[in-house]
């Protein structure tokens, strides 16, 4: 549970990062705008922006993978993923800013900063108490 909880808190100190709620049935995708320090109660962790929240059961978090996935067909993705019982059951994804887009999500020349930044956090994380990286092939829909 510490390791969940480090992690999640530096996560939520970039407000450049959108968050993923749910997995493959249902989803919410929400931006990091006022993005607060994740709180806990118990055994459930609070993470919260300005307009958007959820709890989530950290005895649920059996997983956590950094994930670089392909999508819309020429571009790459690179996020975060607590997973749950089963590693197919998403809980929350936390994106970083797509290297092949600006800020105002268009495309744009490839940024190497942006894949730096991920490449960092992700070396300061992987091998730690499980947490693996995974590439994904584009989901088909």
């Amino acid at each position: 549970m510490e390791i969940v909880m480090e992690l999640l808190r530096e996560l939520a100190k970039d407000e450049k990062k959108m968050w993923v709620i749910g997995g493959s049935n249902v989803s919410s995708e929400n931006s990091s705008k006022g993005m607060k320090e994740p709180e806990v109660s118990g055994k459930y962790v609070t993470v919260e922006a300005d307009n958007w929240h959820f709890h989530m059961d950290l005895d649920l978090v059996t997983g956590i993978q950094f994930v670089e996935a392909e999508s819309h067909g020429d571009m790459h993705s690179y996020y975060v993923r607590f997973s749950g019982p089963g590693y197919e059951d998403t809980l929350v994804r936390s994106y970083f800013p797509n290297p092949n887009l600006d800020d105002a999500e268009s495309r744009t020349e490839f940024q190497p900063d942006k894949l730096k930044a991920f490449e960092e956090f992700r070396d300061r994380y992987v091998g730690r108490e499980g947490i693996v990286f995974v590439t994904r092939p584009q989901q088909t829909v």
